[in-house]
This record gives structure tokens, C-alpha cells and sequence, in this order.
């Protein structure tokens, strides 16, 4: 009896350490531009999605350390492969407080940035048609 509940703690405890964890800087809520809509699901590799339809952009917010060099990347639905950028007219990269441009680039998946004082950034894909947005997740993640 006590062999068996032995047993049973320990494949408890690997099937938890074997969960994987959020990215670091990754957010757990996705918007539609408009702030009409927000997405807490979760994809893989640190990314949040897949996301909704009837918006053409979506976007998160990511924290940082300050003067890190970070990406923004919208991946596919899995959340882990960058998504097609036949679908992505731009990917922004900005300062939620007070909505500064850091970066901005068009037709593209993935965008580097480096992290401002404040900490914190928002991560926007601005898609070609509002009914992409099933397709893909986004995600903050350090430049590698």
C-alpha cells in the first residue's frame, strides 16, 4: 500500500514538472484592437492563442528587462512556429503607457526590439483579414 502511494507522488510530481511554463515576458491576455475582445488562452512556447476572428489587429502586452534585446513574434496556432507572413501586413512594437512606436516593420512575423526603461511593451500583429486571427498566436520572447 504505501509502495503504491509512493509511486503514484512520484509520477504526480514529474507529470507537473514535465508541464511546460509560460516564456518569460509572456502574457497571458490577447486583445482585438479595438479592446472589444480579450483572449486568456494559451498556446505552446510561451504564446497566447490561437486568436479570435472578426479583427484585423491583435495585440499583447509583454514585461521586459529594460535595455534586454526581445522579439515580437505572431506564431502559428500551435504558438511555437512563426506564422506565415502572407497574412501579416505589419507586426508594431510599442510602449502601452503612452503608446511611443519602437518598432515597426511590414510583412514580417517576427520583430526585434529592445526593451524600454518602463518595462513593459505592447506586441501588435495587424493582419490582412479580419478572420485570420484563428490562425496565429503571439508571443515576447528574448532574442536568441
Amino acid at each position: 500500500m504505501r509502495f503504491s502511494t509512493i509511486v503514484a507522488l512520484v509520477a504526480t510530481a514529474g507529470l507537473v514538472a514535465a508541464t511546460p511554463s509560460p516564456a518569460a515576458g509572456s502574457s497571458l491576455v490577447a486583445r482585438a484592437g479595438d479592446g472589444s475582445v480579450e483572449l486568456a488562452k494559451r498556446s505552446g512556447c510561451g504564446s497566447t492563442g490561437p486568436l479570435g476572428t472578426g479583427h484585423f489587429k491583435w495585440w499583447i502586452v509583454v514585461s521586459c528587462t529594460p535595455g534586454a534585446e526581445m522579439t515580437c513574434q505572431a506564431t502559428d496556432a500551435s504558438g511555437c512556429v512563426p506564422g506565415d507572413t502572407k497574412h501579416i501586413g505589419s507586426m508594431e512594437v510599442d510602449d502601452p503607457n503612452d503608446t511611443v512606436n519602437i518598432a515597426k516593420a511590414s510583412n514580417t512575423n517576427t520583430l526585434p526590439f529592445t526593451c524600454p526603461s518602463g518595462g513593459q511593451v505592447r506586441c501588435e500583429a495587424n493582419f490582412n483579414d479580419n478572420d485570420d486571427g484563428p490562425g496565429y498566436s503571439l508571443r515576447g520572447k528574448p532574442s536568441s
